[in-house]
C-alpha cells in the first residue's frame, strides 16, 4: 500500500465532492493524542472520521487514519514594501485569482502600494503532522513554481521561456549606455524582430499594466507580474493583446514587436525586475 493518497482519490473514497480528510500512516511512537497535538486538531475531531477509533485510542503503527481538514478564517493582512499580490498570495498558499475575487479593486490591474490593508480569504487546510518544529527549522526553504523546484539562493527558476522564439539577436544589452549623446542605464535587453512578431509570456502571471506609455518613452507596453516576485516588461510595442488585471499563461501572446516610443528600429525591450530591482534578463537564460 501506498504512503498517501492523492487527493482526488481521497474525495472519491469520501463520497463528496470536496476535500473533507487528509490520509496520515500512523509511524512508530505515534499515539492518539499527539496525532492530533501536531495536526492542530481536536481527538474528537479525528474520532468523527475515523469510526473504528471512537471506542479506542489505540492506533496502529503502519495504518492509516483520516485527519480532518481544518478552515482557516480570513483575515486583514498590511502589505509590506517590496511585496505585490503574487507574492503575497504564494505567502499565504493562495491561487492569485482566489486573492483578487477576495479584493475586487484590484481585478483592473491596480497596484497594490506598501500599506495598504487587503483580505486574505478563509480556505480549507489539508491537515498535516509534520516533523518536530526544531527539525523543520533547520532544512532548507524550497519554493514550488510552475512545478520547478526552486532554491531561493540561487534566485531565479529556470522555467522562463524566451519572449520571441526564434529571434536572439540582442542589439543593446543590460546596463550603462549611450543613446543620443547622454548616458544612461538601460534596464534590460532590446531583441530585434520582424515588425508584429509575437511576444509570448516567459512564465504565468497577472498584468499589471497594458497601456500607450509615450511620456517615460516606452510607447505600447506590457507589464506583467510572476509567482516569487519577479515583474516583466516589454515596450515599444506595435500592438498589446492582454488587458490590465488579466491572468496569463506561460507561451501566450501579450503584444507584438513594433517600433512605439522612443525607439531606435524595430525591436522589444525586455525588462526583469525583482520586487522592482532591474535585473539582467540574460541571467534567467544561462
Amino acid at each position: 500500500m501506498r504512503a498517501s493518497i492523492t487527493p482526488l482519490l481521497l474525495a472519491l473514497t469520501l463520497g463528496s465532492s470536496s476535500l473533507a480528510a487528509t490520509p496520515y500512516r500512523v509511524k512508530t511512537g505515534d499515539t492518539l493524542i499527539g496525532i492530533a497535538a501536531r495536526a492542530g486538531v481536536s481527538v474528537s475531531q479525528i474520532r468523527a472520521v475515523n469510526p473504528s477509533l471512537k471506542s479506542s485510542s489505540v492506533v496502529k503503527i503502519g495504518g492509516i487514519i483520516q485527519l480532518p481538514n481544518r478552515h482557516t478564517p480570513g483575515q486583514k493582512y498590511h502589505v509590506k514594501a517590496g511585496e505585490n499580490l503574487t507574492t503575497i498570495a504564494h505567502k499565504f498558499n493562495l491561487k492569485l485569482a482566489q486573492l483578487l475575487h477576495a479584493n475586487p479593486v484590484y481585478r483592473s490591474g491596480k497596484n497594490v502600494w506598501a500599506g495598504a490593508v487587503i483580505t486574505i480569504p478563509g480556505q480549507q487546510v489539508a491537515a498535516g503532522v509534520g516533523q518536530p518544529a526544531r527539525v523543520r527549522a533547520t532544512s532548507k526553504p524550497v519554493i514550488r513554481t510552475a512545478g520547478v523546484r526552486v532554491d531561493p539562493a540561487r534566485g531565479a527558476s529556470q522555467d522562463w521561456l524566451w519572449p520571441v522564439p526564434g529571434y536572439h539577436r540582442v542589439s543593446s544589452g543590460f546596463g550603462e549606455r549611450e543613446l543620443d549623446g547622454d548616458s544612461a542605464m538601460h534596464y534590460g535587453v532590446d531583441i530585434v524582430a520582424p515588425h508584429g512578431t509575437p511576444v509570448l509570456a516567459p512564465r504565468s502571471g497577472r498584468v499589471l499594466e497594458s497601456r500607450a506609455d509615450f511620456e517615460r518613452g516606452w510607447g505600447w507596453t506590457v507589464v506583467l507580474e510572476h509567482p516569487d516576485g519577479w515583474i516583466t516588461r516589454y515596450a515599444h510595442l506595435s500592438q498589446n493583446l492582454v488587458k490590465a488585471g488579466e491572468l496569463v499563461r506561460q507561451g501566450q501572446p501579450v503584444g507584438r514587436v513594433g517600433n512605439t516610443g522612443h525607439s531606435t528600429g524595430t525591436h522589444l525591450h525586455y525588462g526583469t525586475y525583482m520586487r522592482w530591482n532591474p535585473k539582467n534578463p540574460m541571467s534567467l537564460y544561462d
